[in-house]
């Protein structure tokens, strides 16, 4: 989206250059060609009376509503961060390195699959102020034990970036999603027994 944003703002700023330029140097000739228009404008407007008055004023609060959110779209992705593509290792003498955050994601995912239990993993990462941040996806055996698991998986995980590939990690968050049983599987009695 910025280079919509890079469009728009260009075409907008030649605009402004473009008409600035031919008010400045030939004001009377400019105002020559707007007043007639204004006049007409302000004629048909004080012309308008009861339904036309009314759709008038319709119109133009959908056109202004219309216009706020085209500019407020622009305004936030021009403003909004964009998410960082590569993150800077910590650990390197002698000058600087990155790693983009397909790689960190692509290393994180192979090694988190080798772990048991484990059905699919998808890693979410991003820069934040103290370091790198990742968000887990993970698809695991039903039967697992959640606390245990999630710890060797935050456990693997900070080993990786840190021990292997030099970055800082900041937080970990595991969200874990359950493969379904299988079909036919005997349900495990752990309810209130029936009378």
């Amino acid at each position: 989206m910025n280079a919509f944003n890079r469009v728009v703002v260009i075409l907008a700023l030649l605009a402004i250059m473009v008409l600035s330029a031919i008010f400045f140097i030939a004001p009377l000739r400019v105002l020559g060609l707007v007043i007639p228009f204004l006049q007409q404008l302000e004629t048909n407007l004080a012309s308008m009376t009861g339904l036309s008055m009314l759709v008038r004023l319709g119109g133009g609060l959908v056109f202004v509503f219309l216009v706020w959110v085209c500019c407020a779209t622009i305004l936030w992705l021009e403003l909004r961060r964009p998410r960082a593509r590569a993150i800077r290792v910590q650990k390197v003498s002698g000058g600087e390195a990155e790693l983009t955050t397909d790689s960190i994601a692509s290393r994180l995912e192979y090694n988190i699959d080798q772990l048991a239990d484990v059905i699919k993993v998808k890693p979410i990462i991003s820069a934040g102020r103290k370091g790198v941040r990742v968000d887990l996806e993970l698809e695991t055996n039903p039967e697992i034990e959640v606390p245990m698991k999630t710890q060797e998986v935050q456990q693997l995980t900070k080993d990786i970036l840190e021990s292997r590939m030099g970055l800082k990690l900041e937080t970990v968050r595991v969200v874990i999603r359950h493969a379904p049983y299988p079909k036919g599987a005997p349900a495990k009695s752990g309810g209130m027994p029936s009378h």
